[in-house]
């Protein structure tokens, strides 16, 4: 298998069809290959992005992908805003599905996993039924909101003038603070609690659809046990769970550590998966 290679252009291939979710078609495109559903980490620069969506085209070549972005004002959104901003991105899978095609769905770190919770519940109120996956691959995530952990990898996003970076830095502890609190009082379940028992709530998701955590022990956003604790508890309830671990790579960064190790498990998951009738 080739080396993926970085766009010249970062991510211009694709067009907007909504609020932070892009489309690119290719003119051979066909419904026998994979529907790519990609969740970017939050303030993911669309240089580091293109790094996968580049490998994903070569992967394969006559494949439509969906790009749904991820910035820190998402997790503000309440699940009304949410189905609303992502009927664009729902409308295209419910296309290539009716067509006979298949999912491969992809998210990065608590961000993009929260947006694709986001995702699978619109899509099962709308068409009362789990997200009809083939192959789902969850990257640096699910977190369990560690506020040191949280707070830097929200901290992604900020602006990088230093004046705005302070302001920013401590608007986001004003906010965890909150969600701090409000827990304490028993108003609200954590945010981080719900995203990951939701990820592994069968209604949302398909459990046959074969599941490949990609994590790093090297991760200071997200902790490696935090990681295998889900994948635990997702193999106890029926999920098949394959764990790939990486011992030096950062944060939604693995590919830097053994690309082939990384795409070689996409395209195992992928070949695995059944089809989801």
């Amino acid at each position: 298998m080739s080396n993926p290679t970085e766009a010249v252009k970062p991510l211009s291939e694709f067009h907007a069809i909504g609020e932070h979710v892009y489309l690119v078609t290719p003119k051979a495109y066909t419904s026998k290959e994979p529907l790519i559903l990609f969740f970017s980490w939050m303030g993911a620069a669309p240089k580091h992005i293109a790094k996968y969506t580049v490998a994903y085209r070569k992967l394969f070549p006559t494949a439509r992908l969906v790009l749904v972005r991820n910035e820190l004002a998402d997790f503000f959104r309440n699940e009304a805003t949410y189905s609303r901003l992502l009927t664009p991105a729902i409308d295209v899978v419910k296309q290539h599905v009716d067509a006979g095609g298949q999912l491969l769905v992809h998210s990065f770190s608590n961000g993009g996993g929260n947006q694709l919770v986001e995702f699978a519940k619109a899509w099962t109120k709308r068409e009362g039924s789990p997200l009809p996956m083939r192959a789902q691959m969850i990257d640096s995530a699910p977190g369990n909101g560690d506020w040191r952990r949280s707070h830097k990898a929200m901290s992604t996003s900020l602006p990088r003038f230093w004046l705005w970076r302070l302001l920013g830095s401590a608007t986001i502890h004003l906010f965890l603070a909150m969600l701090f609190v409000i827990a304490k009082l028993g108003r609200r379940e954590p945010i981080m609690n719900i995203m990951r028992r939701q990820l592994n709530d069968p209604a949302l998701f398909n459990r046959q659809a074969p599941r490949v955590y990609l994590y790093s022990k090297a991760d200071e956003m997200v902790g490696h046990d935090e990681v295998e604790e889900h994948a635990d508890q997702a193999e106890a309830q029926g999920w098949k769970v394959t764990r790939i671990r990486f011992e030096k790579s950062p944060h939604a960064g693995h590919i830097r550590e053994n690309e082939g190790r990384y795409w070689g498990a996409v395209q195992r998951a992928w070949e695995q998966g059944a089809r989801v009738e």
